[in-house]
């Protein structure tokens, strides 16, 4: 059974307690949207209604800070959850074209450690610990709110799969885009698959407004298989027509992400099959943008290299040809390891 929220639990508890339903939103407003950190910081609740609480097991953010590592554009945060497992969460600030504007994204983590056991990710190598709640997803961006840091965008980018974790991920994006509680807009959320279908089946019925991103790393089905196992279960071919589908219900465009990696899936060849199959996609091919990324090595992963410069222009030129829209990534947070691919939540530091 998926736990109940803090927001569920805090309407349960106030009418167990007998207490008037706007307490409910006065201390929803201090906890989501005044980014109190303690009950203390109530002036508007009366002292007995605080010392219930306190008593009481409900707490909006069960996460613990236990390290932060920054470097000029990205921080890194490592907690621990309630159940004594680690996960990280990267808070990246960069400067857009117009110099004088930056923005603020948050990737979160859904799981601690992952199962899917792609060859190139660290995370991977961690092996599953954790799905989180909602509640510790939520926290996550709550921690960087009670910092007074801005939050552009959120993508759902770090440790584990979301849509392995759907009830929690889907939760937690019903609660910050809730009106009432943090009302963030979904059409500033990303949530990046290896290509779970019937999750994103279910982004489709229940979250349309929020992007999607495909993280496909080879466009052959049988090369794809050997980097990221779960490529057996979910083919290519199911992978693209769940995409299209969530393009032709929603307009939105589709990220394909895509890690170069030397002597791996950086050729021409693979260049041109991956225009190939985005080309083939038809009506839906034009909402297609592929996000190549450079590879960034991590300690359990020696076995691959990052592509060289000249080979990675060389592929984007090929996806010119086709006129497939695409960018190269900008390198936020190697230097930290909290790059994508990277978090690894210091398992392997200590093994």
């Amino acid at each position: 059974m998926p736990s109940t929220s803090f927001t569920e639990s805090l309407k349960d508890f106030l009418s167990d307690q007998k207490q008037p339903k706007f307490r409910y939103q006065q201390i929803v407003e201090g906890f989501y949207q005044k980014y109190y950190s303690s009950l203390d910081q109530f002036t508007n609740l009366p002292q007995s209604l605080i010392e219930l609480l306190k008593e009481s097991s409900l707490n909006p953010v069960p996460l613990t800070p236990l390290h932060t590592v920054s470097s000029s554009q990205s921080e890194k945060v490592l907690f621990k959850t309630n159940q004594n497992q680690l996960v990280e969460s990267v808070y990246l600030s960069y400067q857009t074209r117009d110099e004088n504007k930056f923005r603020h994204s948050l990737c979160v983590s859904s799981q601690s450690g992952c199962a899917l056991g792609c060859e190139f990710c660290a995370t991977g190598a961690v092996g599953f610990k954790q799905n989180l709640s909602a509640d510790e997803i939520v926290g996550q961006l709550l921690h960087f709110l009670r910092q007074s840091k801005a939050v552009d965008t959120i993508v759902f980018m770090g440790m584990g799969e979301p849509l392995v974790n759907q009830e929690s991920v889907f939760k937690a994006v019903e609660i910050i885009t809730n009106p009432q509680i943090i009302a963030f807009s979904p059409k500033r959320i990303t949530i990046s698959t290896v290509g779970i279908v019937p999750g994103i089946e279910r982004i489709i019925k229940d979250s349309p407004n929020i992007n999607l991103a495909i993280s496909l790393h080879h466009p052959n089905q049988k090369e794809r298989e050997v980097l990221m196992p779960i490529s057996k279960t979910y083919p290519i071919d199911q992978i693209f027509d769940a995409t299209n589908a969530y393009i032709r219900a929603t307009k939105n465009r589709v990220f394909i992400a895509y890690t170069l990696m030397k002597d791996t899936n950086d050729s021409s060849k693979e260049a041109h099959d991956l225009a190939k199959l985005i080309k083939s996609q038809e009506d839906t091919a034009y909402l297609y943008h592929v996000n190549l990324i450079r590879y960034h090595q991590a300690p359990s992963k020696t076995a691959f290299t990052p592509s060289d410069t000249a080979t990675i222009k060389n592929f984007g030129e090929v996806l010119d040809k086709y006129h497939i829209s695409h960018s190269l990534r900008q390198n936020f947070g190697h230097e930290i390891d909290a790059a994508c691919g990277q978090l690894y939540a210091t398992y392997l530091q200590k093994s």
